[in-house]
Formats: structure tokens, sequence, C-alpha cells
């Protein structure tokens, strides 16, 4: 006698195979969805604080910028040119510390977030101060920016706040990511964002 499974057999199995998985995918893609968003975040503010450790250690301006359409953020090295050196031919004493992309001055990026990520908030989101958050960046411009001083500090305090495509539509709270970027002292903060 053949031991062995029957076609029926193998049927039910791959019934209950198939539930199982069915069952088991949804809270498995959210929870990778989650720490995307918490990599993400991270990555945000590594270029941040890269941006700002060169702004110290250039000893000039250093001007990150935020695109929401496009979810890049580009770091410009605000030196007037010519690597920051007046001796330089490149150097405009005038394009220095101006907020702007000048002849000379070097661009990083721009670095794209991770794909199904982008800057992105969940409704009724509340900042560190108690007031609603409308913006899933709250740094001023067009684009929004934040300006790093050789100091260390920052032209503004600002929040930025990360979450996957899927959960923005959803708009399921507690998947976004929140970063705080103080201004006296120009540190970038992970933190949970609340709701009302």
């Amino acid at each position: 006698m053949k031991k062995g499974f029957t076609l029926v057999e193998l049927m039910v199995a791959v019934t209950i195979l198939g539930l199982v998985l069915a069952a088991g995918t949804p809270p498995i893609m959210r929870y990778m969805r989650h720490f995307q968003s918490k990599d993400t975040a991270q990555l945000v503010a590594s270029i941040l604080r890269q941006a700002r450790g060169r702004a110290i250690h250039e000893r000039n301006n250093y001007v990150a910028f935020f695109s929401l359409s496009a979810s890049t953020i580009t770091i410009l090295d605000d030196d007037g040119g010519g690597g920051g050196n007046p001796a330089e031919a490149g150097f405009v004493p005038t394009n220095r510390g101006n907020g702007r992309a000048d002849s000379g001055e070097r661009i990083y990026g721009p670095y794209e977030l991770p794909a199904g990520q982008m800057f992105g908030l969940i409704g009724g989101s509340v900042g560190p101060d108690g007031t609603y958050v409308t913006s899933p960046i709250t740094f001023s411009g067009i684009p929004p920016r934040v300006i790093f001083y050789p100091n260390g500090s920052t032209n503004e305090e600002g929040l930025v706040f990360v979450m996957s495509e899927a959960d923005f539509r959803a708009q399921k709270k507690g998947s976004d990511q929140m970063l705080a970027v103080r201004r006296s002292t120009g540190t970038v903060i992970l933190a949970r964002p609340t709701y009302n």
C-alpha cells in the first residue's frame, strides 16, 4: 500500500494555509509600514544633523529645503561660492548666507524619502506646545526651509512629520513619526505625536 496525500487532503491544506496567511497579512503589513516610517524619520533626522554638523565645522550657513510634492530634502552650502574662501575667484560675499542657491555653492541631494513614505500627518495632530499642526513641515518659506547657523542654532523651531502613504490615506493614528528641531541648539529630536 502506498502512503501519501489525496488531492482532497492537499486542497484542504492549501485552503487552510491561505486563510491563515490572509488573516495574518494585514497586521504584518501595518507592522512593516510602522517600522519603515521609523526608519524614514531616522533618515530625515540624520540628513538634518549632518547639515547642522557641516554648518558648525565649516563655519557657514547650511539650508535644508523640503519638497512636499516630491518628498525630498535638498541641502545648500550657503557659503557664497568658491568653497567659502574669499581668496577664491568664485566667492561672492553678498551671496554668503543669503538663503538662496547661487553660482558656485554646493548642493547636496535631493534626498528622496524611501518608496511608499511621504511628509504627512494625521488630522488633529498637536505639537509639543499644544497647538494644532496643519502642515507636515512647519518651517516657513516656499519651499519650507530651515537654516543651520555656524553656532549650531537654527532660524526657527519646527516640526517634520513622516509616514507611509497607505497610513496617510487611512489617517491611522500612531502611524506618523514626528521630528522636532530646536531653535537655540539646532538639535533634532524624534518624538511621538499626540492628537486631539
